[in-house]
């Protein structure tokens, strides 16, 4: 079985984050895979309850990625207060090659690099990915999507979180394409003035502008929220404001420096230092390349900094400078050494909710047998990281529900789409409008 041909074949990209696409890490060679059950996001619950629902499934894609790959162990991540999906992970698994390591319930301990060095004590190079340490990391849904795929099923469904102001918090599997209205609608949340929606946690996830859009194979949650909540108002601060209002709020105290992650694994990224650059001279880019370094995990900005203001906003201007000029951040050494402090400064995700002023919103989201099927889909040719994929599909074809409707453009990164509805195209441009 090629699994890395089934995997392109079937569409399967990580199913959150950038959503690469897995038949790329699927061709490498590694000595170990790491299953990301992390889940590091507040109140997003898909990983957790996947492992415990479809435990042998996952167990079965592992050792199918595990044969691939070359990897000799396979560590499953997850955290400890996961007590049943443990227990069912436990359960299932009958290969002495694989281990279930415990994590603690910090942010953000879904991190790739983060996650690698809690299982394998193995520091990622800066600019570097799992496979420089010599491991393979994937998560959850994207190792069933795996397993589902070796019965030719493509990626058409993802599962997701609704929750925040919602009556019942949910976990559901739906259709790629779905309109978020769609998915709240189906959820009882009928009423949408006065709230906005987050797409995925409430650390990285971005408001969503248009509750038409669809969601997409990397949706991992949709968090309804009061336009006035503290976290909707921080998030909707413009780039160009955040960085004047950084200009002149900056107390050069370190904190966001003392608590970012990379920096803490012994990178070089000082967010205190790119403040004191827009501060004193925000048009000099001598050595503001660190920028590049930032994962834009956000817990400098929505949890460390006392004064409210924006590391990671300013960060993220300055890689837009450095790219528009063509600068890259180039590593000056090969081995990184964990500051000491790192053990004493990981933050609790509880404490990290009641900063958040999500504590309200704290509750179990089950994972439950509701399956909807729109009337109409907008599937993105675009949801993954590389190229758009090129429509294979011409207005009034009929389609059926798993149907490839775009393909890779030749040598090129990308990902192949397919039909989540049987139905009719309707209209193609970035989207393929399918009309059931």
């Amino acid at each position: 079985m090629d699994l890395v041909r089934i995997a392109r074949e079937n569409g399967v990209v990580g199913a959150g984050g950038a959503g690469f696409p897995t038949h790329v890490k699927l061709a490498a060679k590694a000595e170990y895979f790491i299953l990301n059950g992390a889940e590091c996001e507040p109140l997003l619950r898909v990983d957790q309850q996947l492992i415990k629902a479809y435990a042998p499934e996952i167990i079965s894609g592992i050792k199918k990625v595990m044969e691939t790959v070359g990897a000799a162990k396979a560590f499953i991540a997850i955290k400890g207060k996961h007590k049943e999906a443990i227990d069912r992970v436990n359960e299932c698994i009958d290969d002495s090659c694989m281990t279930v390591v415990l994590l603690e319930d910090f942010y953000p301990a879904g991190d790739e690099q983060v996650l690698v060095y809690e299982v394998l004590k193995r520091v990622v190079p800066e600019m570097g990915i799992p496979l420089k340490v010599g491991c393979v990391v994937m998560n959850t849904e994207t190792v069933l999507n795996i397993y589902n795929s070796m019965s030719q099923v493509p990626v058409t469904d993802t599962y997701l979180t609704i929750t925040g102001k919602v009556s019942k918090p949910v976990t559901l599997k739906l259709p790629i394409g779905t309109s978020v209205r769609d998915a709240l609608n189906h959820c009882g949340v009928t009423d949408t003035r006065g709230v906005k929606v987050i797409d995925g946690g409430p650390m990285m996830g971005k408001i969503i502008g248009d509750l038409d859009d669809p969601i997409t194979k990397t949706t991992k949650g949709l968090i309804v929220l009061d336009e006035e909540h503290m976290l909707i108002k921080r998030k909707s601060m413009p780039l160009e404001r955040a960085r004047r209002i950084a200009r002149v709020a900056c107390e050069q105290c370190r904190m966001c420096t003392d608590l970012c992650p990379r920096y803490l694994l012994g990178h070089n990224m000082q967010p205190h230092k790119m403040m004191r650059k827009v501060v004193h001279k925000y048009q000099n880019l001598e050595e503001a390349e660190i920028a590049f370094l930032c994962c834009e995990c956000n817990l400098c900005e929505l949890y460390a900094c006392p004064v409210n203001i924006t590391p990671k906003s300013v960060n993220v201007f300055y890689k837009g400078l450095l790219l528009e000029k063509g600068i890259k951040y180039i590593p000056d050494k090969t081995e990184f050494i964990p500051r000491p402090t790192r053990d004493y400064r990981k933050v609790p995700v509880k404490r990290l909710i009641q900063k958040l002023g999500l504590n309200v919103y704290d509750k179990a989201a089950p994972l439950l047998d509701l399956y909807f099927t729109p009337d109409r889909i907008r599937m993105p040719l675009k949801q993954h990281t590389g190229a758009p994929a090129i429509p294979v599909v011409s207005l009034g074809q009929l389609v059926n529900k798993g149907d490839l409707i775009g393909e890779i453009p030749e040598n090129a990164l990308g990902a192949r789409v397919h039909a989540s509805i049987s139905g009719k195209v309707t209209a193609i441009d970035q989207f393929i409008t399918i009309q059931s």
